[in-house]
C-alpha cells in the first residue's frame, strides 16, 4: 500500500507580479475597499473560480462547519452571497448571527480571512435578486432542498424541466435568501518564498476601523 509522504522542506508561495504589495501604512481606513481592490485583480488576470470561498458557520452548540460558497459582491461594509434558508449553514447563521468567510488565490499568493455578523436581506430585495436569476437556476433552487435525502433524483429533474419549459413565473421560495457578512474583523495575508509572509489585520472598534501589520 503506497503512501503520499509530504517533502521534507517547505515550499512558500510567492506574491506573483502585477499584484500590489501588502503594506499598512498605505492600506485604505475600510477593509473592503482593500478586498474590492484584490478581488479587482484576480479578475482582471483571470484565476480559476476567483470567487468561490469557504464559508464557515457554528452551531448554537459550538459545532463548526464549513462548505464552499460563491461570493456575489464585495460591497463597501459587507460581503453578499445567497444560500438555502433551511439548510445547515442557514439554520446556523440564524442561530448564531455570525459567520466567517476565508479566500485563497494561488495565482497571487494571497488570502483572506474574515469573521462578522450575519444580515439577512429584505424580502423586497431577495424577490429582486431572486428575479435576476436566469430561469434554470430559478428552477434549481426551487426544486432543490439542500441537505434533505434525495428520494426521487428522476422526479426532481423532472420537475425541474417543467419549471424551465413553463412560461409562468417562478415565484421565489420563502427558504431562498440573500445574505451580507458584515466583517469586524479582517487578515489579509501575502505570501513570500522565504516564509515570513505578510499581514494586514484589521478590527473594528466602537471608533471605527483599526489596522496594522502582524507577524505571520
Amino acid at each position: 500500500m503506497s503512501r503520499l509522504t509530504p517533502a521534507t522542506t517547505n515550499s512558500f508561495p510567492a506574491l506573483a507580479s502585477g499584484a500590489a504589495p501588502l503594506d499598512a501604512a498605505s492600506a485604505p481606513g475600510n477593509p473592503c475597499l482593500l478586498l474590492q481592490d484584490w478581488v479587482h485583480h484576480i479578475l482582471s488576470i483571470e484565476a480559476v473560480e476567483p470567487m468561490y470561498v469557504t464559508l464557515a458557520t457554528a452551531s448554537a452548540s459550538g459545532i463548526p462547519s464549513s462548505r464552499t460558497v460563491q461570493l456575489l459582491a464585495v460591497e463597501d461594509d459587507a460581503l453578499l452571497f445567497t444560500t438555502n434558508f433551511g439548510s445547515r449553514k442557514g439554520v446556523e447563521m440564524l442561530e448564531t448571527g455570525r459567520a466567517a468567510v476565508s479566500l485563497y488565490w494561488r495565482e497571487t499568493a494571497q488570502s483572506v480571512n474574515i469573521t462578522g455578523k450575519i444580515v439577512i436581506a429584505t424580502d423586497a430585495e431577495n424577490d429582486r435578486r431572486f428575479a435576476e436569476d436566469s430561469r434554470p437556476v430559478q428552477a434549481a433552487r426551487t426544486v432543490s432542498f439542500h441537505g434533505l435525502p434525495l428520494e426521487d433524483e428522476a422526479a426532481q429533474l423532472k420537475a425541474h424541466g417543467d419549471l424551465v419549459a413553463s412560461a409562468d413565473i417562478i415565484p421565489r421560495p420563502d427558504y431562498w435568501r440573500w445574505y451580507r457578512l458584515v466583517p469586524d474583523a479582517v487578515t489579509f495575508w501575502e505570501g513570500h518564498p522565504e516564509a515570513l509572509n505578510r499581514r494586514v489585520h484589521y478590527a473594528r472598534g466602537a471608533a471605527g476601523w483599526s489596522h496594522g501589520a502582524v507577524q505571520s
